[in-house]
């Protein structure tokens, strides 16, 4: 059997997983990786460049559309009934089991994130074996990049670990020809070590003081990627990957939230300096641009589930059962973007389009008059498609995890609450969080955060709604190896999800 080389970029990682997988098991297996890769590193450029659109390629890979407008319909978040990127099947009701099947309609769900984030964590190790093996001498790039490498290879195993049931695990130093063959290790351990590999990046990042400026590896909005930021983007995912990887409720509380405390502060929010949001300037659809944004606020394709604007105006119905009912209103500043001739002083980030799309035949309860608006600029019929800045991490979402990690360690809920309420009140307007209401409130709040502030600004909806049991029956809790690697591998295919079957 031949294992081709199908990954888009340079991959050191699954291609040699599976190369040396399919060498344990007797077959014929050609691996052209280790050429192409002392080819394309033969310089400190290319070590640079490398380096570099391995940002990209993350940054691609966790703003495309699969799996997280398949996550995001399951989670009853967003809402559509078309059968591109796994949004139908995936929001039936009952649920069904996910079709993990290679030549399936919704194959992609799980075949892109897996290939797409071992591409970028193979380049990324790529860069690391060789900056830290010396074979540059020394003309070796700066350190930054090092550190850039560093950064991917932990954040693409972020989200295999946060996305899969299992994963490979495979560093600079794993070697096709000599070593055995890695295993699949569960969501836990995969968790285990790209906190590892974030711990890593911090310590070497810590008061560094260097500047990307010509050779600026992401088009933040604000600036060019400094050390710093570097830094402290790198601790808010980490703390995010310690709060996020539970798939349920009841495991949350195993969650180490003396560390998350202690790496939110150094993140991107309160505490770590002067909060910013990472934010990304799109280029029309080139290089940079969230296909995420590009299709979640086109209220043509995915709308916003009722349940998320009845959690506002609590006279909307929780489920669409057919009857459009008009806006009602609501305390919160972010309920309803402000139309016509109104010049009432809302933030509005949701928009009543008065009608519903798709076939009523797949499910109802799959339409909704409303659509999220806030990043409206950037989708796909929108005249600035793709081409405006778009949010991936707000400090929002650091200064909620920090918030919620401050109650779970008993700590200060007078200081939790003013987390809470940099957008509670800052952006809803909503009467201010406060000790008195107690740690159970407080948490209700946070998720409530979560899901009105943050929507949108990543693929996280899945993450939040598990967080705390907000799926319905039968909703997978994390995607199956794909089938078409499960083929290579000759591992059993399986699945999840369906009400009555495993969720995970």
């Amino acid at each position: 059997m031949r294992i081709s080389r199908n990954l888009r970029g340079l991959s050191a990682g699954v291609v040699l997983v599976l190369a040396s997988a399919a060498c344990q098991t007797d077959l014929d297996v050609t691996n052209p990786n280790n050429p192409d890769v002392d080819r394309a590193l033969a310089t400190p450029e290319d070590v640079q460049n490398i380096a570099i659109s391995s940002v990209n390629s993350w940054y691609l890979t966790s703003t495309y559309i699969e799996p997280y407008l398949a996550l995001g319909v399951t989670a009853d978040v967003l809402s559509a009934n078309f059968g591109n990127f796994g949004m139908r099947f995936n929001n039936v009701e009952p649920r069904i089991p996910y079709g993990n099947n290679s030549a399936g309609g919704d194959r992609e769900v799980t075949n892109r994130p897996w290939e797409d984030n071992y591409s970028t964590l193979g380049a990324a190790n790529d860069v690391i074996r060789v900056m830290r093996g010396g074979t540059l001498g020394d003309d070796t790039p700066h350190e930054r990049f090092l550190h850039l490498a560093m950064w991917t290879r932990a954040a693409s195993l972020m989200n295999l670990a946060l996305l899969f049931d299992r994963a490979f695990v495979v560093n600079e130093e794993f070697n096709p020809e000599t070593d055995p063959a890695p295993e699949l290790l569960p969501f836990q351990q995969v968790a285990d070590s790209a906190s590892k590999w974030f711990d890593e990046l911090d310590e070497a990042s810590t008061g560094k003081t260097y500047r990307y400026v010509d050779d600026d590896p992401i088009p933040l909005e604000g600036g060019p990627l400094t050390a710093v930021k570097l830094n402290r983007i790198g601790n808010t995912m980490h703390a995010l990957l310690l709060a996020y990887t539970p798939r349920r409720a009841a495991d949350v509380a195993g969650v180490d939230w003396a560390k998350v405390k202690e790496l939110a502060e150094k993140g991107i929010g309160e505490g770590g300096g002067t909060r910013f949001d990472m934010v990304v300037q799109g280029d029309g659809g080139t290089n940079w641009w969230s296909y995420l944004n590009y299709y979640g606020n086109e209220p043509s394709w995915v709308r916003i589930d009722v349940r998320v604007i009845n959690r506002m105006d609590g006279s909307t119905p929780a489920k669409f059962t057919g009857t459009i009912v008009p806006p009602g209103t609501s305390p919160d500043d972010r309920y309803m973007k402000a139309q016509g001739g109104d010049t009432t002083d809302t933030v509005g980030d949701f928009t009543f389009a008065g009608d519903v799309i798709g076939d009523a035949g797949r499910g109802i309860y799959m339409q909704t008059p409303w659509w999220h608006s806030r990043y409206e600029e950037h989708r796909r019929f929108s005249p600035t498609a793709a081409g405006t800045p778009v949010p991936y991490l707000l400090a929002a979402e650091s200064d909620l995890v920090h918030a919620e990690a401050i109650i779970r360690t008993g700590g200060s809920l007078a200081e939790a609450a003013d987390l809470i309420n940099n957008t509670r009140v800052g952006r809803g307007k909503l009467p201010a969080a406060t000790a008195a209401e107690g740690a159970d409130k407080l948490l209700e709040y946070i998720d409530y955060e979560r899901e009105i502030e943050l929507m949108n600004s990543s693929g996280f909806h899945h993450f939040r709604r598990r967080h705390v049991d907000g799926l319905q029956p039968g909703t997978l809790r994390h995607l199956p190896i794909p089938a078409k690697e499960l083929e290579t591998l000759q591992l059993p295919i399986y699945t999840f999800g369906g009400v009555g079957q495993p969720d995970m």
